[in-house]
């Protein structure tokens, strides 16, 4: 059976937006009931969205498996910000704590984000074309 993808905020936007092959990617992800949501990602939605899409955009989130957010996660996003930025590299506290959830729970994590290649062991994939 195939693994379950946590999908990132960019990829929601370009799959929302219909900009290829992140559309093709998430709605492939979608009809094999593979796509995972997290709060993160969903606050990151929830604020870029209009009210007359929210309701299209909402409905079909709710019907996705969530990755719950815990404690450990939060400790985890920081401790990987301390470590990144020990290296040089900044990238933005919500894209740790998604990072981290993916982790955790060892999915691919579909994003168009290039910093998430920094996060080590994260399985970060972007859409192919």
């Amino acid at each position: 059976m195939p693994e379950a993808v946590l999908v990132d905020t960019s990829a929601w936007v370009a799959y929302f937006r219909g900009v290829e092959p992140a559309r093709s990617a998430v709605l492939a992800l979608l009809a094999e009931g593979r796509a995972l949501r997290c709060g993160p990602v969903e606050l990151e939605l929830r604020q870029g969205l209009r009210r007359p899409e929210a309701d299209r955009v909402l409905s079909l989130w709710l019907g996705l498996t969530p990755l719950r957010v815990e404690e450990i996660d939060f400790a985890s996003a920081g401790d990987l910000l301390r470590d990144l930025r020990s290296r040089g590299i900044t990238v933005p506290a919500m894209d740790a704590l998604i990072a981290s959830l993916a982790l955790r729970r060892d999915v691919p994590l579909l994003t168009l984000d290039q910093h998430f290649a920094a996060v080590p062991g994260l399985r970060a994939m972007a859409p192919e074309a």
